[in-house]
């Protein structure tokens, strides 16, 4: 079978204290990865609106994973149905979203940016999922989890939102390193100047303090970086969001 490609939102599984959507997705994705089940391509995380009226464990994010893979839609629900129950907490309420090359990009892609400006209901999401012909499934709760899990497919596919919290060989890298190990040692090929909108050169040096964070750019993740002031001759990376 031909390979297809998805892109999967999952969004509140967690409560305070417990483990939170980003790590049991990143767990989620070493898994599949070493079953030959998928290959992921990145795990975004997307900050939608921040409001005291919308209840949220900390930052009101959503989370998103691109994979490769010649299972169905409906093997990955079943996947995925399993993970939520395994590892979601009891009194959150978990949703998943599974978009497709089926699916009407430019509508959900409409649904996520609104979610990052209003307050958006539950009824609403299941509008637009239904519209864009997006797979959408509340796992528990009040199923609220489906808005923000619908928003993350939608702006993971627009390509132009998020920070990649895991990609091939991000977490690995510490410290000072040059443009041109960062691009032989991950899946990052794009380390920018900032400033200037250039690509660094090689031999550049770059002070990644404990953990890289790219941003996801023209639907690919990019490694922001700045000069230092004091040391023309070293940069370090833009960090705009936390990704823990």
């Amino acid at each position: 079978m031909v390979s297809e490609r998805f892109i999967i939102g999952l969004d509140d599984t967690d409560i305070l204290g417990g483990r939170g959507t980003s790590r049991i997705v990143r767990e989620w994705a070493e898994v599949i990865e070493s079953e030959g089940f998928a290959r992921t391509n990145g795990i975004t995380r997307h900050q939608l609106l921040k409001s005291t009226k919308i209840k949220a464990t900390t930052h009101n994010r959503s989370v998103a994973v691109a994979i490769e893979t010649d299972r169905t839609v409906f093997d990955i629900e079943d996947h995925l149905v399993q993970l939520v129950r395994e590892h979601a907490s009891g009194k959150a309420n978990p949703a998943i979203a599974i978009l497709t090359r089926h699916t009407d990009m430019p509508h959900v892609l409409a649904w996520g940016r609104r979610c990052q400006q209003e307050i958006l209901k539950l009824v609403d999401a299941e509008r637009y999922a239904t519209e864009s012909n997006v797979l959408l499934r509340g796992l528990g709760g009040n199923r609220n989890g489906m808005i923000g899990a619908l928003a993350a497919v939608g702006l993971h596919a627009g390509g132009k939102d998020g920070v990649f919290i895991q990609l091939a060989g991000i977490r690995d890298l510490n410290g000072c390193i040059t443009a041109g190990e960062i691009r032989e040692r991950t899946a990052l090929r794009h380390v920018i100047d900032e400033e200037t909108g250039e690509e660094l050169d090689r031999d550049d040096l770059i002070d990644t303090g404990d953990r890289v964070r790219p941003r996801m750019i023209e639907g690919e993740p990019v490694l922001l970086t700045r000069s230092s002031r004091s040391d023309r001759k070293l940069w370090f990376t833009i960090d705009r969001e936390l990704a823990h």
